[in-house]
Order: C-alpha cells, then structure tokens, then sequence
C-alpha cells in the first residue's frame, strides 16, 4: 500500500510539472509554409498590399531561477525579395531600399513579456516584445502585443506593428498614387521545434 501511495504521489508530482509548462531550453526555427509576413500601405486609390515571401528566423528561450524565461529572436528578410504584385513598383521599391546596399531587413528580440508557463498544447495567450529593427542599414526600436497559439507541433505567433518610413531614412514610396504613414506590418508565424536543450 505504501509503495502504492509514494507511486500515486510521484505521478501527481510529475503531472503537474508537466501542466505548468516546459522548464527546459527551448529553440525553434520559422517555416515560410503555412506563415504569412504582410505589410498594408495606405494610399489615395486604396491600401499597398505586400508580402515578404522568404524570410529566416529563430526563438531560444531559456527558463531562468528566477521564474521568468530569457527569450532571443533573430528574423531576418531578404528585402529584394518582398513584392507587391507590380513590377514597377516593385522595382522603385528595391531603389528606395537599395536592396544591393542594404540587403536583409532584420528584427532583434531585445524583450520579452509574457508567460511561457502556458506553452502546452491546446493554449493560447498574449506576450508583449520589444526590440530592434533594422531597415535600410538604419536601426529603430519596436515594441508591440503578440498573441501566442501552440499546437501538439508547433507554436504560431501573430500581430502587427506600425512602421514609419521616415524612421528609417527612406524617401516617400509614392509611387502613382499618394501614400501615408505609418505602414502598417501584418504577421502569423509558424515555429516548428528545433533541438531541445540545444543552444
């Protein structure tokens, strides 16, 4: 019976550590499948559409003594490669950014915000982050909510943030039509698990 009863007690142990959440190094990597990276531009014939097509990113969190996690992101975008249906603008678009100059538009996690006891299957929950990113060779702090979503298989993040072009010493994109700040930047990113523990 005693056996019995120290067996029941090491299950419930072990069963509510594991409801509270991971308390392990994680490491993700970002799929472009199934992801979506968007940016909408308001002007006077209608909102610019576009879309980052190719991008790289990871997450590594790593639970700290203290309860919070320390949580590290790099995404990064080959700015040749967003379009936006239209060669032509898509051309003035790659000038105004001198892709060739400056190729790759990156995002550093700087903050994090948020919970990850609740990265278990099944729940969803709002973080807030705040880091750095880089345009046109030009660096500019961000910071704005994300919602949180996990799967048996993965983790998707989604929100949007609005940026300003002028923040990053790049001329008006007018192009036909008149356009405004700020733009607005649309997300829903897939993380797939990488090599647990595994800096």
């Amino acid at each position: 019976m005693k056996k019995y009863l120290h067996f029941a007690a090491a299950m419930a142990i072990a069963f509510a550590a594991r409801a509270e959440g991971p308390n392990r190094p994680l490491r993700y990597r970002l799929e472009v499948a199934g992801s979506t990276l968007r940016w909408e531009l308001p002007s006077t014939f209608g909102a610019v559409n576009g879309t980052a097509a190719v991008f790289l990113g990871t997450v590594d969190a790593t639970p700290l003594a203290s309860g919070a996690w320390d949580v590290r992101s790099r995404i990064v975008v080959p700015a040749a490669g967003m379009r936006t249906g239209n060669r032509r603008r898509d051309r003035r678009m790659r000038a105004i950014l001198e892709t060739a100059k400056f190729p790759s538009i990156v995002f550093e996690l700087r903050r994090f915000t948020g919970n990850l006891s609740r990265l278990t299957p099944g729940e969803s929950f709002p973080v807030e982050v705040a880091g750095d990113l880089t345009v046109h060779g030009r660096t500019a702090p961000v910071q704005f909510p994300v919602d949180v979503y996990v799967f048996a298989d993965r983790v998707e993040v989604a929100g949007s943030f609005p940026l300003y072009w002028k923040d990053y010493g790049l001329a008006d994109p007018s192009f036909v039509a008149r356009v405004k700040e700020p733009m607005q930047v649309v997300f829903r990113l897939r993380a797939v698990p990488g090599n647990w523990g595994q800096r």
